[in-house]
């Protein structure tokens, strides 16, 4: 039997954990515990004595413990953790026939009762980010879980301030024999690159594909501005989708360069143009510019990483968004998307309707999306809802 340091919790610190939220801050818990090093079982008991949970612990972050198990009578060793991983694909099962996919995110994190972890499967590879001290030595037992379940490579991308935060060093290498990059992947008709070695995360954004797929719905004939264009997934699937004409932009030439193998992937060289611009300047200056479009997607980066920077993100999305109105053609649309959990519906419809106030245009509410099935929503874990889009037409009356 495994041995875990037992960590108490200051009064009234337990309703949240108790419920499945997964995170001890270390400001709840009391001092006078035997020390905790990264990796290190924990049990966390009540103020009263009540078991809450067992987890690994990330001494050197603020979330000092991250919960596996309610109560005590798990052992978290390697088959358990194999075990969350066989259960988590198992979960996804008909979503690739679904999404019409062979992208998939394999775990989520604390949705899939593995805080800090993720995994993209593209094709027969998997892409694994681990953010948490506490779970970085079971990286290979899940890898082993991976091939076990017939994937044959697993390539490791741990890097960023994360890792810092955790007190764990950057790794990013294969986990087995070594595979190709960059790796291929179908989406729906579309067929794309991803390339962790040098994109963000884990190569490709697989969570907005229900918005991507919206996008080609509604695009023939249209003259389509993308923004935040990173590797060109919105822009191809609006080409494919029957586009007149798709400007893309983008601040990273990294990207840009992955884009453009993209876009000669899918035979949509014609109708994609690529421009390496800052698209919170670009917005401004196609403006200026007398540009027009009959449908603009919006998908910035995360504009309120925390609660504090509601305010700011909030002005800056309003200002995206009216710039664009100005740019839109009589009966356009804008797909508009928002990756910044702090950004709740209310929040991102408000921001919409004083923007099209301003605009002293009508636009309807056409459809709400979110994150697909493979990047679970959990109801006691808000963190894990995230992505939201609306899509916004022109009203006429």
């Amino acid at each position: 039997m495994n041995y875990y340091t037992r960590v108490k919790l200051k009064p009234k610190e337990e309703d949240r954990l108790l419920a499945g939220h997964p995170w001890v801050f270390a400001n709840e818990v009391e001092t006078g515990h035997k020390p905790l090093t990264p990796g290190s079982l924990a049990e966390v008991i009540t103020s009263k004595g009540t078991p809450v949970g067992r987890g690994v612990a990330s001494p050197s972050s603020k979330i000092l413990i991250r919960l596996l198990t309610k109560g005590f009578g798990q052992e978290i060793d390697d088959a358990f953790i194999a075990g969350r991983v066989a259960t988590a694909i198992k979960n996804r099962d008909g979503l690739s026939k679904k999404y019409a996919t062979d992208g998939l995110r394999l775990l989520f994190g604390e949705a899939d009762g593995l805080p800090g972890i993720i995994a993209d499967a593209f094709d027969d590879t998997v892409v694994l980010s681990c953010f948490s001290a506490g779970l970085k030595p079971f990286v290979p037992v899940m890898a082993k879980t991976f091939q076990e379940k017939g994937y044959k490579f697993v390539y490791e991308k741990s890097v960023g301030e994360v890792c810092q935060k955790e007190g764990m060093p950057e790794f990013q290498g294969w986990l087995t024999a070594e595979g190709k990059m960059p790796l291929t992947f179908t989406e729906g008709n579309a067929k794309f690159h991803a390339n962790p070695q040098a994109g963000q995360k884990t190569g490709f954004y697989l969570d907005f594909r229900i918005g991507r797929k919206r996008l080609q719905e509604i695009c023939e004939g249209k003259e389509v501005l993308d923004l935040f264009a990173y590797t060109g997934g919105a822009s191809i699937q609006a080409a494919l989708g029957g586009a007149k004409s798709v400007l893309a932009c983008d601040s990273s030439q990294v990207a840009l360069d992955e884009a453009a193998l993209n876009v000669k992937l899918n035979g949509v060289e014609k109708l994609v143009q690529f421009e390496k611009r800052d698209s919170f300047k670009a917005v401004r200056d196609l403006k200026k510019e007398e540009k027009s479009f009959d449908i603009i997607l919006l998908d910035p980066p995360p504009l309120s990483k925390s609660v504090h920077d509601l305010p700011a993100g909030r002005l800056a999305m309003k200002r995206l968004i009216g710039n664009s109105l100005d740019m839109l053609n009589g009966g356009g649309s804008i797909l508009l998307a928002s990756c910044s959990h702090h950004f709740a519906w209310s929040v991102l419809e408000g921001i919409c309707r004083e923007a099209v106030e301003e605009s002293e245009r009508n636009f309807k509410l056409v459809e709400r999306l979110t994150q697909p099935e493979d990047h679970p929503i959990i109801l006691s874990i808000p963190e894990t809802e995230y992505l939201r889009a609306v899509l916004l037409t022109e009203a006429s009356f």
